[in-house]
């Protein structure tokens, strides 16, 4: 594991803030740059907690908006409680419905949002549209928490690393892209990079067991490979 990380931050893609404050701000300025640089590439932020989900999700409408990027907000109750949805915005299902053909962590584009109803454009290429009354399983989609990653592959990923990872998420974290992945951290989580790394390569605690489902675990944590794997094999990839 401490090789793996070394190798990552010899290529630019480990980054050390003085709180995971700073390094909530350095990973959504840094995913910007990279989404302005790269808008046809496939993206995700993935963080270990639904709150850090959600203020990750928030800076980074924080941001196409300063931008100009998205529309009006528009205020609406959905499953996990109050939002602002926007045209423009990137959102997640988050439960399987067979009549719009959408899974749970499907990813999509609001093309329109008004008080009753969304149209989406989803990353498959397929466009839906719905009641919002009727399926209000939605959230925004920039961000999403390691668990609910599983299975999914996209270019590009930067993770906010906090205490509560551990090897096991911390492998799926960091084989869920392509081409690149950057991992963020702040000193005030993790003083040194040895502790990060410690925290990474932990065994799954009792108490963490109904966090993730069960997924083979590798023999050492996020090995660079040589050549990108189908995207159904993803391992982790060495940093461009």
């Amino acid at each position: 594991t401490q090789e793996a990380i070394a190798a990552y931050g010899d290529h630019g893609h480990v980054h050390a803030a003085e709180t995971r404050e700073d390094a909530r701000r350095d990973l959504i300025e840094r995913w910007d740059r990279d989404r302005i640089a790269d808008p046809q590439a496939s993206r995700i932020i993935l963080t270990h907690t639904n709150d850090e989900v959600r203020s990750l999700n928030e800076a980074a409408r924080e941001q196409l908006q300063r931008s100009g990027e998205l529309g009006r907000d528009v205020s609406l109750t959905v499953e996990r409680g109050a939002r602002s949805f926007a045209d423009g915005d990137r959102i997640m299902f988050l439960k399987n419905e067979r009549s719009l053909g959408v899974k749970n962590g499907t990813l999509g584009t609001i093309d329109h949002v008004d008080k009753a109803h969304m149209r989406v454009s989803l990353d498959d290429g397929r466009d839906v549209r719905f009641d919002t009354k009727h399926y209000a399983h939605i959230d925004h989609g920039y961000a999403a928490t390691i668990h609910k990653a599983q299975g999914m592959t996209v270019d590009k990923v930067h993770v906010l690393a906090t205490p509560g990872l551990d090897r096991h998420a911390s492998y799926v974290a960091l084989s869920r892209h392509r081409e690149t992945v950057n991992l963020h951290y702040g000193k005030d989580d993790f003083a040194n990079q040895g502790k990060l790394v410690r925290t990474l390569e932990r065994e799954r605690g009792k108490d963490m067991a109904s966090d993730y489902g069960r997924a083979p675990e590798p023999a050492s944590l996020a090995q660079p490979q040589p050549e990108p794997k189908p995207p159904q094999q993803a391992q982790p990839q060495p940093p461009h």
